[in-house]
């Protein structure tokens, strides 16, 4: 059988990046030089960091990003501040190349062996485990993006039966509009965009990961167990890495090289 080529891992960003110019860089190279014995900061007390305040931390690279502080013990951690839907995302792709490994080895095992072991069902909750949490992550990811550009202080008005019209701040729209509804009615037209209409056998494949996160996260049950046996036949038929860069040129397409594969071409 023909190995897939696997998508790699993709540049991991944060929220406020931007790369500093060589002249703030020399700036703040006087006050922070490159080469000191002192790697670490003095550590600073939670409770004296001011309210509202936003610490931002600058990279080695000269990348100037937005962070944020976490009370450690009464000490302040500060963290950066990384986009959640490119760490959705990448915990997906992280799992492709263990995904298509546990496929192959549990279809190897149960073509051929005829008694089930013990170590035969570790291998089945392995795959459908860790595939489970591709398909979850993956829409997921979509949904943070497409809150992402709901822009603040916005109102959606829907009609609620003949003659009421309901209105949504931002936050309600986030919260309580349904994710297909937020892409066609907000994000399509906000952009004057339309990725279905344009690649609509990706969107297909969307479409179709949406169906069996949908049936993942609310599993039912049935008296002849059907149900289970459809769930489980989706997802060793399920196309991974055709429907994770389907996704990807999704989110690319409303914004630009927001998903970049990392130039080190390393998996994970």
């Amino acid at each position: 059988m023909k190995e897939v080529e696997l998508l790699k891992h993709i540049k991991r960003k944060t929220v406020g990046y931007f790369m500093l110019c060589e002249d703030k860089l020399d700036n703040l190279e006087k006050i922070f030089p490159k080469n000191t014995n002192n790697e670490k900061f003095s550590q600073i007390k939670y409770k004296d960091i001011p309210k509202n305040y936003a610490p931002h931390l600058i990279m080695n690279d000269g990348a100037f990003l937005r962070g944020f502080a976490y009370n450690n013990n009464g000490m302040a951690c500060i963290i950066p501040l990384a986009n959640p839907v490119l760490i959705y995302f990448n915990l997906a792709q992280s799992d492709l190349r263990k995904i298509y490994s546990l496929k192959k080895e549990l279809l190897d095992l149960f073509k051929n062996d005829t008694i089930v072991k013990e170590d035969s069902l570790q291998l089945f909750y392995a795959f459908f485990g860790i595939a489970s949490a591709f398909v979850v992550m993956l829409v997921t990811s979509m949904e943070a993006f497409v809150n992402s550009k709901i822009d603040k202080n916005f109102l959606y008005r829907k009609k609620d039966g003949n003659k009421c019209i309901k209105e949504y701040d931002d936050e309600q729209t986030q919260r309580w509009i349904l994710f297909e509804e937020k892409i066609i009615e907000i994000l399509n037209k906000k952009t004057n965009k339309n990725f279905a209409k344009k690649y609509p056998l990706r969107q297909r494949q969307i479409d179709e990961l949406i169906k069996l996160r949908n049936e993942v996260v609310h599993t039912k049950i049935d008296d002849t167990y059907n149900y289970y046996e459809c769930l489980y036949t989706k997802m060793l038929r399920f196309k991974f890495n055709e429907t994770i860069t389907a996704v990807r040129d999704f989110i690319n397409y409303y914004d630009e090289n927001l998903i970049e594969q990392c130039p080190c071409g390393k998996d994970n």
